[in-house]
């Protein structure tokens, strides 16, 4: 079996250039040796293996969960994959894959929050009066509120309007790269995971309000009934 056709025209930087390389070579040695391993096990694997990336950023070690988090953004392609070169796509498992992808995105979040919150302190002499554990709660939170929206947005355009979204700022190969090289920084400087999140924030605010601003496009391509990439 060949390559062909197992990338998708919405795949994000990240996505494209670097996570396909890996997960079609992986995806192509599991169908041709014969593994039982179905769309849904590989869904599955790359599930745990987020909330693995969330649980070691809790027991701080962020170079260990960020390089989780990377490997799971990796395993993630898979499923897809397999599913194309085995012809057993389904809805059921499409929807499955979204569910697990939000349940470990959140995982993951929340285990930055809590290492940051740990190191929050580290903060206190570079700009008083400010209470650090407390900034960095609400960051994660809208952290969380910008990575689950970005999903959201993406899903409800494909719903109503059989239209997709490039991923531009703040896919989640994207996020999910930028968390293992917040990770990889955090071993050094464990603070810099506070500017992880406020990037986080700025990224899927970024993307959400340029999503926003080309709605009045995706009205005109769904009158002229036109299906193509909302860039």
């Amino acid at each position: 079996m060949k390559m062909q056709g197992l990338t998708k025209d919405t795949d994000g930087f990240i996505s494209k250039h670097i996570n396909r390389k890996f997960s079609t070579k992986i995806s192509l040695f599991l169908v041709n040796s014969g593994a039982k391993i179905s769309p849904t096990g590989m869904t599955v694997i790359s599930f745990f293996i987020s909330i693995l990336s969330a649980v070691l950023f809790c027991l701080d070690k962020p170079l260990l969960g960020g390089l989780a988090a990377q490997l799971s953004s990796i395993l993630d392609g898979c499923d897809g994959e397999i599913a194309r070169l085995t012809n057993s796509a389904s809805k059921k498992g499409e929807i499955l894959d979204s569910i697990l992808d939000r349940l470990g995105d959140g995982a993951i979040i929340m285990g930055i929050t809590v290492l940051a919150y740990e190191y929050s302190h580290l903060w206190k002499d570079f700009l008083s009066g400010i209470d650090f554990r407390v900034l960095t709660i609400v960051l994660g939170f809208l952290a969380l509120m910008g990575s689950f929206n970005i999903s959201y947005s993406a899903s409800k355009l494909k719903e109503s309007a059989g239209l997709e979204y490039r991923r531009i700022w703040a896919g989640r190969d994207i996020r999910l790269f930028l968390t293992m090289m917040a990770g990889i920084f955090a071993e050094f400087l464990p603070k810099s995971l506070l500017l992880f999140l406020l990037l986080m924030i700025l990224l899927t605010f970024y993307e959400l309000a340029y999503r926003l601003h080309k709605l009045d496009y995706v009205e005109e391509l769904v009158k002229r009934g036109e299906k193509k990439l909302v860039t």
